[in-house]
């Protein structure tokens, strides 16, 4: 302690015990009259005073002012009393009175002195046991942040370090010192040093803390991944100090997040893997599926095919045998032709279902055009099963082929009609609708015209409902039906830009549907084309016939000639081409659509067209396959086989302008 704190040491900071104040007190008044015993003598040593000031401090300082005051009193009192106690020229009550006032103002002093002393050793006891917290939370705090597994720092606003923790020398493998003013910048790795300064250079900008990973070089020439968060540090006066700062390592989660990386692309690649095996077994299985339904269908039309065969070469056997039997070859030859129409009609059919079909289509108002097909529907349905007939399409026109379109409603209604019990019912019924993309299998999104047909039959699951629209599939017992109905109504609807869809189940009958884009002209029912008959053709012409196949062509040669033609004969488009190069008259050219050597019929006739302008040109095949588009843009009709040599002879009188066509 110093000396001039000394005078603390006796000053109590609470009220001392009587036994102590009384004691202090009368050491004071003692010491008092003995220095005045002293100067004055004894006679005079108990007179008032100002040797009794010195006595009033010290009570008050250390007994307390209650007993400063006491004495005070107690003096003046005394002092009162005694006839010679006082030595001076002013009266007695003038010398107290003037004694109490010096004092008390010497008690007050000494009062004031006391509380400021004790309010100094009051404040030198906080700011010690303040300095003391200070001292233990600092020691604590370096405890703690010693004993932390992570790397802890206290920067600067320059980035120079104020406090680092154990683990942040550790890592360094430096001591205090010189950890302090190590650089940080040259522990990171020179890949990531790039990027850090980008970061650090962005977070200054942005005003925000600091949180980056990179690896850092440590004391063991290791390069663990460390990620680091600093945040701001304030002063008191609320301005910016630095930074405060952690940093841990990261590498487990880096090794732990680049293994879940390389889990997930081999996951990635083997669900690939698994998709492309899924993918192929798709496709194996379409192809089966292809594969079956083909077979299906070969042994349908070879079936179909072979009974019809069957009677055309009987037949000619049997004219062959008995040449002079005028009756049987009029039956044999009525019999072989109906059974090349029941070829030519099983052919319409298969290409109705792959949409190759030669389409001639019109403007036509549905429901006029369901009203007119109700006679023949209603034959076709017989006594036995109602039909009803509610046509709500009201003015509805669809670009469809008329002849096509009855074909379609006639194989539902006859499909219905077999499906339905005695007493059953049928319902053909038409209503607009919209469909949206993906709703009726490819057909795009818009407005269509639905044409509906319902029985009351006893239904389908689900798997043959999947089935009707295959060619030859039938759930019909042998020789009532050949399986090719409902592939025409599918076929018809694709070809017509529309779609077909059924609707079934066990108990409840079937549902059949055609959806049939709307179109926007208004149109009326075109006039039935007049029956192709036998009539006095024109003068004689000279036609090229270009046929590839040379039965047909011989045939088709022998019924010009017999038409009166004169008939020039090329197997390919290019011996034509060399025909047509000549000077010869040639008044027509009658060409296959689809003939070898790399040029169709629709080319060929451009062509031909060049060389000799105004030639007239007629187009004929039994399958137009992929050229069936430019053969239906081309401006010359065409002439679908099989065909007679009537219908042969009215085409060729409409093409040289005599009659107009009617095939």
């Amino acid at each position: 302690m110093k000396p001039s704190e000394w005078p603390l040491r006796f000053v109590p900071q609470r009220s001392p015990p009587l036994w102590q104040a009384v004691l202090v007190t009368l050491a004071a008044f003692a010491g008092a009259v003995l220095i005045r015993a002293l100067l004055l003598g004894f006679a005079n040593a108990t007179s008032i005073s100002a040797t009794y000031f010195p006595a009033f401090i010290l009570a008050t300082l250390y007994a307390g002012p209650r007993w400063g005051w006491g004495s005070l009193v107690f003096i003046m009192v005394a002092g009162y009393l005694q006839t010679n106690s006082v030595t001076s020229t002013l009266s007695r009550d003038a010398v107290i009175l003037q004694f109490g006032l010096s004092g008390a103002a010497t008690v007050l002093v000494a009062q004031v002195l006391r509380e400021t002393l004790l309010r100094l050793e009051e404040s030198k006891a906080a700011e010690a046991k303040v300095q003391a917290d200070l001292i233990a939370t600092e020691a604590r705090f370096r405890t703690l942040a010693d004993s932390a597994p992570v790397l802890m720092w206290v920067s600067k606003l320059d980035g120079s370090r104020e406090f680092v923790n154990r683990a942040y020398l550790d890592f360094l493998g430096l001591d205090y010192d010189e950890a302090i003013k190590f650089d940080w910048r040259g522990m990171i790795h020179p890949d990531d040093l790039h990027r850090i300064a980008a970061e650090e250079a962005k977070s200054l900008a942005d005003g925000g803390d600091f949180i980056w990973e990179a690896r850092y070089r440590s004391s063991t020439g290791e390069h663990p991944w460390i990620r680091s968060i600093s945040q701001r540090r304030y002063a008191p006066n609320g301005e910016l100090a630095g930074y405060i700062g952690v940093g841990y390592d990261v590498s487990d989660a880096k090794r732990a997040q680049a293994d879940l990386t390389r889990i997930n692309d081999l996951l990635a690649e083997r669900v690939q893997a698994a998709l492309a095996e899924r993918d192929l077994a798709e496709a194996a299985l379409r192809r089966a599926q292809k594969l079956e339904a083909v077979g299906q269908l070969t042994g349908g039309v070879a079936h179909d095919f072979n009974n019809l065969l069957t009677v055309i070469i009987g037949a000619l056997d049997l004219m062959l045998r008995h040449p002079g039997d005028a009756a049987r070859r009029e039956r044999m030859i009525e019999a072989a032709l109906g059974a090349a129409k029941r070829g030519e009609r099983l052919t319409q059919q298969l290409l109705a279902f792959s949409r190759r079909q030669a389409l001639k289509p019109e403007l036509v108002l549905i429901d006029e055009l369901l009203a007119e097909s109700e006679p023949l529907l209603r034959r076709a349905v017989g006594e036995a099963v109602t039909l009803a007939i509610e046509p709500v399409g009201g003015g509805a026109v669809c670009n469809i082929d008329p002849s096509q379109f009855e074909a379609a409603v006639m194989n539902l209604v006859v499909n219905a009609r077999d499906a339905t019990p005695p007493g059953g019912s049928i319902r053909v019924e038409t209503h607009p609708c919209v469909l949206k993309a993906g709703e009726a299998e490819d057909a795009p999104a818009g407005d269509y015209l639905c044409v509906s047909v319902h029985d009351t039959g006893a239904g389908m699951d689900d798997d043959t409902a999947s089935r009707v629209f295959e060619p030859f599939f039938t759930t019909k017992e042998p020789g009532r039906g050949t399986g090719l109905g409902l592939s025409q109504v599918y076929g018809f609807a694709r070809q017509s830009g529309g779609a077909a869809l059924v609707e079934s189940a066990p108990g409840k009958g079937a549902t059949l549907r055609i959806y049939l884009p709307l179109a926007e002209a208004v149109a009326g029912r075109p006039a039935a084309p007049p029956e192709a008959q036998a009539m006095a053709h024109g003068p004689p012409r000279r036609v090229l016939l270009v046929e590839d196949d040379a039965s047909v062509g011989e045939m088709v040669e022998a019924m010009l000639a017999d038409l009166g033609h004169e008939v020039l004969r090329a197997e390919a488009a290019a011996p034509a081409i060399e025909i047509l190069g000549r000077k010869d008259r040639i008044d027509l050219m009658l060409t296959d659509l689809i003939m070898p050597g790399g040029m169709n019929g629709v080319e060929l006739a451009h062509a031909a067209v060049a060389l000799r302008p105004g030639l007239p040109v007629i187009l004929t095949s039994g399958y137009t396959g992929e050229t069936l588009g430019a053969a239906a843009q081309a401006p010359w009709p065409l002439l679908t086989k099989p065909y007679p040599a009537e219908a042969l002879a009215a085409v060729i009188d409409a093409v040289m302008g005599k009659a107009p066509a009617t095939v």
